[in-house]
């Protein structure tokens, strides 16, 4: 079970945020990441999001601000040292970070993990994790409905779904419950269109993958064979 106060104090009593999640990242870490993001800016933090990867072109309207930053060390691995929180978002293995392993395992910061994901390695401060969650934005909703540290609006529901509906197999898998349904009646009560998420996610990475296809096709060449070479 995850202790909410607590990591309500950790936001309330810390002014700078380094968001972060896995590398490849599925609409649960990046919209994990964008939900959290709109939690703290609404706290009035200061928060920067920098990712090993760079975000798939199909996950890229949930991040509508353009905050997520592919990782440059020249640029970048200082922050790891003067922000006061670094924040693991969606994985529980400090090697998926891949690049960026090396920054943030050596950072003397304070370190969170909020995931759902089992067998967890020993690399932050405070854990929070319980894979009894649908998804990581699953918890992130139930931190704001637990402990109210925001109000939760459509801002926060869009990339809260996005992770829900995606680690769920869009509501096919074991953990979609009731209350799940719940949970979801009220995003869609804020004002989340569900056809446009799974447009945008399905749809346009169907392109993305068809457009690839194409340009491999391109490269194939039809060789003739004689007999002599069999």
């Amino acid at each position: 079970m995850i202790n909410f106060r607590k990591l309500e104090d950790i936001i309330s009593n810390n002014n700078s945020f380094l968001l972060t999640t896995h590398v490849n990242p599925d609409a649960d870490a990046i919209g994990s990441e964008i939900a959290f993001y709109r939690i703290l800016n609404q706290l009035g933090k200061e928060v920067f999001i920098i990712n090993h990867s760079q975000t798939p072109y199909n996950l890229e309207f949930l991040d509508s601000e353009k905050k997520i930053e592919k990782f440059n060390s020249e640029k970048h691995s200082a922050l790891f040292d003067k922000v006061d929180v670094l924040a693991a978002l969606d994985f529980n293995r400090s090697e998926r970070l891949v690049s960026m392993q090396q920054a943030f395992d050596n950072s003397s910061q304070l370190k969170i993990c909020i995931d759902h994901h089992q067998s967890p390695e020993d690399f932050v401060d405070h854990q929070f994790i319980d894979t009894e969650y649908s998804a990581t934005g699953h918890i992130l909703f139930d931190l704001i409905k637990q402990t109210g540290i925001v109000l939760l609006n459509k801002s926060i529901a869009y990339p809260i779904y996005a992770a829900i509906m995606t680690d769920t197999g869009s509501f096919r898998f074991e953990r979609t419950t009731s209350n799940l349904h719940r949970i979801i009646a009220e995003l869609l009560d804020l004002g989340v269109d569900p056809g446009e998420v799974y447009d945008k996610i399905y749809d346009e990475c169907k392109f993305s993958k068809f457009k690839l296809l194409g340009r491999t096709l391109d490269t194939i060449e039809l060789i003739q064979m004689t007999e002599s070479d069999i």
